[in-house]
């Protein structure tokens, strides 16, 4: 939970919220990994109550579980609700993409095209914070390229799932140069105004998460939960 020089312009509870969110999406706080209440609040220099609203609010996010009386957990992967998310980013994106596949235009494949570019230098450079902004700028931009930005509120909330299932994929999978040639292919079909075509290039993308998440829960099952146990 490194510091950031903006942080004194930001109030306490959303700069807690804030940093714990990044900590947890970006694996600095393993799933299952237990929150200290106390240590949090003098790491980031504010006092208790705004670390406690930042713990309530990532509850509800499903990032994070309070368990009365005996602690709070940054939550495991929970394969019903990753499951979920696919489904509703195939959903939702998929339906953008058709949409953004009919009107874009050369300017904004350029744009795009500048976005795999960095995308792919920062994979190959092995930066996974770059590789991460670049993921979701090129995704976020064809939410603003489709006319209704404010769909990314709820891919956003489901992505946060996803994004640590991403995350683990390329430390313990390699996943990385995949996502970038997936995205190219979607980039291809929008250079051939191919609805059809940009969809399931779309659709292959975010359920190949399914896959990475079979093979993950059997490799590091500490990290998962299942829903069968008690």
């Amino acid at each position: 939970m490194a510091s950031s020089t903006q942080d004194a312009r930001v109030p306490a509870a959303r700069k807690a919220y804030l940093r714990l969110r990044e900590a947890i999406i970006g694996l600095a706080l393993a799933p299952g990994q237990g929150l200290s209440e106390k240590e949090i609040s003098e790491r980031l220099k504010v006092s208790r109550q705004p670390v406690r609203e930042a713990f309530i609010r990532l509850s509800e996010e499903g990032l994070v579980e309070i368990r009365p009386q005996i602690g709070t957990f940054v939550s495991r992967l929970r394969v019903t609700e990753v499951r979920e998310a696919i489904f509703a980013r195939v959903a939702l994106e998929c339906a953008v993409v058709r949409l953004v596949a009919e009107t874009i235009g050369p300017a904004d494949l350029d744009e795009l095209a500048l976005i795999l570019e960095a995308h792919e230098h920062a994979e190959r450079q092995g930066d996974s914070d770059g590789g991460y902004r670049q993921d979701e700028a090129f995704h976020l931009r064809l939410i603003e390229l489709s006319g209704y930005p404010g769909i990314w509120r709820m891919i956003r909330q489901a992505r946060a799932h996803m994004v640590r299932l991403r995350n683990l994929s390329i430390v313990h999978l390699h996943t990385a140069p995949e996502a970038v040639d997936q995205h190219r292919r979607v980039f291809a079909a929008l250079r051939d105004h191919d609805p059809q075509a940009a969809a399931e290039s779309l659709k292959i993308h975010i359920e190949q998460n399914a896959a990475y998440m079979e093979q993950l829960s059997v490799k590091i099952p500490q990290f998962f939960e299942t829903g069968e146990e008690s």
